[in-house]
């Protein structure tokens, strides 16, 4: 991470202004593939993670202020500003460079076919053998086909989002939203569940539980942050399944902290609470901080919560709950000293 505070501004300052198209160059290659791409991107992504590693350092409870331990020296909403701007400034610099990748190859097409002589066997060979790995769909990654723009990186949205969760806003759920559907559009153009293969756009545990964080970190302020706080827990928590990462203690915990927070005390909240509960059961995820986050649940006196409340969490500790109920509660964490995530 850059943790002097003039370096970390000067160097995204140059960053930031630097012309469109220079940061990750286009340069072809007959292995016209996302490897290619990202080993063109790297040393700008190295340098743009560092940055945002810098920023988050700046903001208290993150984990990179975890890690390092230094005195802030920034404003927190300067550092989520900044990180936002880069993450944006590689969206733009991928999309410029797949831009000037289609027309590199479009214009390649043309000359190859006004030459009769060129042997173009292995490229309808390494297409074919794309279709057919890919049910007929041209997604796979490793052949030169579609796949997601080179510049943002897991790494860069797990730690937005991480230090997002410590600085909340009235448009923190809209935002997270948003981001969890760029995420899952990456996911996707490298070939989903069935053929990703590429770390830089898979999810883990932190990508999504981060973002649930943030939305459980926000004050339920209006209607609109509400509905936005719902709709997005919702969808990340759907996401879960589709990017093949379980569901561990911590998605659970915020889940439940989400419904204490923007569904009114009533019988709703609390069968979606114990909803969540009987997953994380199945799961055998339960945890104490799933625990504490259901004693935050109104029920408005609900009998049947009060029940399951005396039975299963008041006055109860982690060792009362069934083994077969928390086996995965710590094998399952993003990192295993740290129950954050």
């Amino acid at each position: 991470a850059c943790l002097l505070i003039d370096q970390l501004r000067d160097t995204t300052d140059e960053i930031l202004e630097s012309s469109p198209g220079f940061l990750i160059p286009y340069n072809s290659s007959q292995r016209d593939d996302a490897w290619h791409a990202w080993d063109l991107a790297d040393i700008t992504v190295q340098k743009v993670e560092w940055l945002i590693r810098g920023y988050s350092a700046q903001v208290e409870n993150t984990q990179m202020h975890k890690q390092y331990s230094i005195e802030p020296n920034e404003d927190p909403r300067k550092c989520v500003e900044q990180i936002l701007k880069l993450v944006e400034k590689m969206e733009e610099e991928g999309k410029m460079f797949m831009d000037l990748r289609s027309k590199m190859r479009s214009q390649l097409a043309v000359e190859e076919r006004k030459d009769p002589d060129e042997d173009l066997s292995w490229k309808n060979r390494d297409i074919e053998i794309n279709k057919e790995a890919n049910n007929g769909q041209s997604s796979d990654i490793s052949r030169g086909q579609a796949f997601a723009s080179p510049g943002q990186t897991i790494a860069m949205f797990d730690t937005l989002l991480d230090t997002m969760s410590m600085v909340t806003d009235d448009n923190t759920p809209a935002t997270v939203g948003n981001i969890v559907k760029r995420i899952e559009e990456r996911f996707q153009q490298d070939g989903g569940l069935a053929y990703n293969v590429n770390p830089n756009t898979v999810p883990t545990q932190m990508t999504w539980n981060a973002g649930l964080r943030a939305i459980a970190n926000t004050d339920n302020s209006c209607e609109k942050t509400r509905d936005d706080a719902l709709t997005s827990a919702f969808s990340i928590f759907h996401h879960l399944g589709d990017a093949n990462v379980k569901r561990n203690s911590a998605t659970y915990a915020f889940m439940v902290q989400i419904v204490a927070k923007y569904i009114p005390p009533s019988e709703i909240s609390a069968n979606v609470a114990h909803g969540l509960w009987h997953l994380a059961k199945e799961d055998q995820v339960i945890n104490k901080n799933l625990m504490k986050a259901m004693e935050l649940i109104d029920s408005g006196g609900y009998k049947k919560h009060e029940q399951f409340m005396t039975e299963n969490v008041r006055g109860k500790t982690i060792e009362d709950i069934p083994q077969d109920w928390r086996k995965f509660g710590v094998s399952l964490r993003c990192a295993l000293e740290d129950d954050t995530y």
